[in-house]
């Protein structure tokens, strides 16, 4: 069986990716500058791709993946907030409107050269929300590390009208195209 490892520290890629496979974590910290001249797929792959090749590089014979995500709104890119009053900002912008969400990840092997990286999209749609709506939200303090300043598994959900898309690629990892990825790249199998 292959050493595989998670380069990232977030709770709800490791819960996602626990059902299915058994890793080890090793957190990477790379600054993650968010440019808005870039294409959001872009972006977001060029994040993914640092996280993981940096713990790949110290990890040459395991399977390393790592992953990124960023919500886009009308050509702005909404990474993590610094505070309440730039979630709330977020919401508000997002609020009645259409959004997306990129999670990239990305696959290495470095004894084998392997270093792949795709992204998934998912469109995801606010209701209209009051501001005692976002303020509530707020309350919960569920936007605190998370892109787009929400997390569609938890309160968050109940700011969502609809999604068109892959539902675990909004909770930040979009695991059936990654689970086709890895037998597809190295054979190796998340079916139970």
């Amino acid at each position: 069986m292959e050493n595989i490892i998670l380069a990232s520290k977030s709770p709800r890629r490791n819960e996602i990716l626990k059902k299915f496979i058994e890793f080890e974590r090793v957190s990477s910290d790379i600054n993650e500058i968010k440019d808005n001249d870039f294409p959001a797929e872009i972006t977001v792959m060029g994040l993914a791709y640092e996280k993981g090749i940096k713990v790949a590089s110290e990890h040459e014979n395991s399977v390393v993946i790592s992953a990124d995500t960023i919500v886009e709104y009308n050509g702005e890119l909404l990474g993590k907030p610094k505070d309440r009053r730039e979630a709330k900002q977020m919401i508000e912008k997002l609020s009645g409107k259409t959004h997306n969400v990129f999670t990239a990840y990305a696959i290495f092997k470095i004894s084998e050269n392997i270093k792949y990286v795709d992204f998934e999209k998912s469109e995801v749609k606010f209701y209209n929300l009051s501001e005692d709506d976002i303020e509530k939200y707020l309350d919960t303090e569920e936007y605190v590390d998370k892109a787009g300043a929400y997390g569609i598994q938890g309160y968050g959900s109940l700011l969502v009208d609809k999604i068109n898309g892959d539902f675990f690629n909004i909770v930040r990892l979009p695991i059936s195209k990654i689970a086709r990825d890895l037998k597809r790249i190295l054979n190796i199998n998340l079916w139970w």
